[in-house]
């Protein structure tokens, strides 16, 4: 199981690079300060997704360092 909760914790930091850059992309090319308070929400939203992500892979791996047999 921690195998199949490290892929989606990857998978999760990943889509979170790409709201990330998205925000950015929109905050650089909007021409519309309306839409501004959208991108704020996105690169809000990617941050915690990745943030979390990153917190919940580092327990993952920690677990799995103790799961190891030792020699």
């Amino acid at each position: 199981m921690t195998s199949v909760c490290k892929k989606y914790c990857l998978e999760a930091i990943q889509l979170s690079d790409k709201l990330i850059q998205l925000s950015y992309d929109g905050n650089s090319d909007c021409d519309n300060d309306r839409c501004l308070v959208l991108f704020g929400i996105i690169l809000d939203t990617g941050s915690r997704i990745r943030h979390e992500a990153e917190k919940r892979l580092k327990e993952i791996e920690a677990e799995e360092q103790l799961e190891k047999p030792r020699p």
